[in-house]
């Protein structure tokens, strides 16, 4: 599922956000062909996704979340409102507070447009008029993320782990955002590198690496820029007080979200099929630990044979411990299996153990 019910509701200018868009110049770009990847660069993965810019190109923020297979779980009209609010306070500095907004604009992307990602050049820099919505010639924005997985893999090298794990969500650090403000915190996961650093529920963040926050897609930008251990330099608002914080990153810390959503990864590296991560209780019965290799299937595909949906994989390619969820099984393949390798697999199926083979894509 994607932002179908948000998306319809900006776009109809509901009376919950009509006064707010009104202060803006709105532009609704409904396919990525020819989109300028070093204006917009953002998180390919979403069905809907909002740049508030300044008539010179500063962007002030963005707007729209993912980070599981339900994306209109992860946005709400009331935090886009909220957004907004901070997008017109930033405007209202403008240009005193330039320097702080220089961040918000990325390094010279791979390729200037789409078209220049390998397979891509198919896609005119226009969709021809009357075409219909999937057809060849319109280009959506998830083909630009299959089009970065395509560069590695059309070379047989591994796609990194900030390119599988790209924007990644907070939560993957510990902080859960409230959906409805701007980026204040709903709670602090207990034992996580936000606990440590001293976060705290209601924490609303106001800058992070120096940047203005205005969403919780401003905070996943700063953090798709980031490196392992580093420590991200923070000012929230607790209490009404300005206080000070830091972000620790640990090593491997990215590999803690999901990308088995992404659907750019159906027509660049996944096999054919789909999978679920299991639940505590279904590993306590199968006698698998919590480090264990342990997944379930949830659909096969006909480039999977031998298969079967409910299979419960616990070993993949001789590994029975760390691929212990549907992600890491796709990084799995993504970085140590190229195109045409064998992927051996042993899966519980009737409480008893089977091997199998796929093939790399």
């Amino acid at each position: 599922m994607g932002c179908k019910e948000i998306d319809g509701q900006v776009a109809r200018r509901e009376a919950q956000v009509s006064d707010l868009m009104d202060q803006f110049v709105t532009v609704r770009v409904v396919f990525a062909n020819s989109m300028d990847l070093s204006t917009f660069q953002f998180d390919t993965g979403l069905t809907w996704a909002v740049f508030f810019l300044n008539a010179d190109k500063t962007i002030y923020g963005r707007y729209g979340s993912r980070g599981q297979a339900n994306g209109s779980l992860d946005v709400s009209l009331a935090g886009f409102r909220k957004a907004m609010e901070g997008a017109l306070e930033l405007h209202k500095g403008y240009p005193g507070n330039k320097s702080s907004l220089a961040g918000k604009k990325g390094p010279s992307p791979r390729v200037p447009v789409p078209q220049g990602y390998p397979g891509m050049q198919k896609f005119p820099p226009v969709p021809t008029p009357g075409d219909k919505r999937n057809n060849n010639t319109c280009m959506h924005c998830h083909e630009v993320n299959a089009g970065e997985y395509k560069v590695y893999r059309s070379v047989k090298q591994p796609i990194p782990d900030n390119v599988l794990w790209t924007y990644p969500m907070p939560d993957v650090l510990g902080l859960s955002l409230d959906l409805n403000e701007r980026a204040t915190l709903k709670s602090v996961a207990a034992g996580s590198p936000a606990e440590k650093d001293g976060w705290k529920a209601g924490d609303a963040i106001l800058t992070l690496e120096g940047q203005p926050i205005v969403s919780i897609a401003d905070v996943q930008w700063v953090l798709e820029r980031a490196k392992d251990g580093a420590k991200l330099k923070a000012s929230v608002d607790r209490g009404g007080q300005k206080q000070p914080l830091t972000l620790s990153l640990p090593p491997g810390w990215r590999r803690k979200g999901d990308f088995g959503w992404r659907e750019a990864t159906w027509a660049s590296f996944r096999p054919d099929m789909n999978g679920e991560d299991l639940k505590p209780g279904e590993r306590q019965t199968m006698k698998l630990s919590d480090t264990a290799t342990g997944f379930r299937v949830s659909y096969v595909g006909p480039g999977a044979r031998g298969l079967q949906r409910d299979d419960v994989v616990v070993e993949v390619d001789g590994q029975r411990s760390g691929i212990t969820n549907f992600s890491l099984f796709l990084a799995h393949v993504a970085q140590k299996r190229m195109p045409g390798d064998k992927i051996s697999l042993t899966v519980l199926r009737g409480g008893q153990e089977q091997k199998l083979q796929l093939t790399a894509r």
